[in-house]
């Protein structure tokens, strides 16, 4: 089996740097061509089932590959973005300057993070990865597709042990491109809590 995690198509906010927390955004005009490109690249893993996020943005993105690629599109809630409250619409700086702690455990304890009037990071990596545990069980003889916003990307990575170094800020900032991992497996939590850059708690 292997599973391609596809970040959603372009978007304004992405372009400024924002947080899209779960803000219905759409698409940039450039999105068709860009989302095209990682058509022609997914081919080559034969991917018969797309997952996404419930999100319009995720939503498109997911329909516009699966029409390219011949396979179906499935929504699920679980694999919704993280709920970023107050902070939706934030670009990095303002995030530093007015929440300059929250940003420092962001960049090194990722899962101890809870936005005001959001969701705990540690809830919401337990939620995705009871979905992605899900997924992975019922599709393991097929080329399997998850589409979603970029901090459910980086968790996603971080329990797939799949982060190649990269702290899941830096995952969640550069979210640009379909990763494709062979023989995907959920890394056990010590795993995860490294590759997330952090331990689990609360601000």
């Amino acid at each position: 089996m292997k599973l391609a995690l596809i970040p959603v198509g372009p978007c304004e906010w992405r372009a400024e740097g924002r947080l899209l927390g779960r803000v219905e955004l759409p698409p940039a005009d450039d999105a068709v061509g860009a989302v095209e490109a990682w058509a022609s690249r997914l081919s080559e893993v034969d991917v018969r089932r797309f997952f996404c996020a419930p999100d319009e943005l995720s939503r498109t993105t997911a329909k516009r590959l699966a029409r390219k690629l011949q396979a179906s599109v499935r929504s699920r809630d679980d694999l919704a973005e993280v709920d970023v409250g107050l902070w939706a619409g934030l670009t990095g700086d303002e995030l530093k300057t007015r929440y300059a702690t929250a940003h420092r455990q962001l960049c090194d304890a990722p899962l101890s993070v809870h936005p005001p009037r959001g969701e705990e990071f540690a809830a919401a990596a337990e939620r995705l990865r009871g979905e992605l545990a899900a997924i992975l069980k019922k599709n393991e003889d097929s080329g399997t597709a998850l589409v979603v916003r970029p901090l459910a990307f980086a968790l996603l990575r971080a329990l797939l042990g799949a982060t190649d170094g990269a702290s899941f800020w830096e995952i969640a900032c550069t979210a640009n491109e379909p990763v494709v991992i062979e023989s995907p497996k959920l890394a056990g939590d010590d795993t995860m809590k490294v590759a997330a850059g952090g331990r689990t708690g609360r601000v």
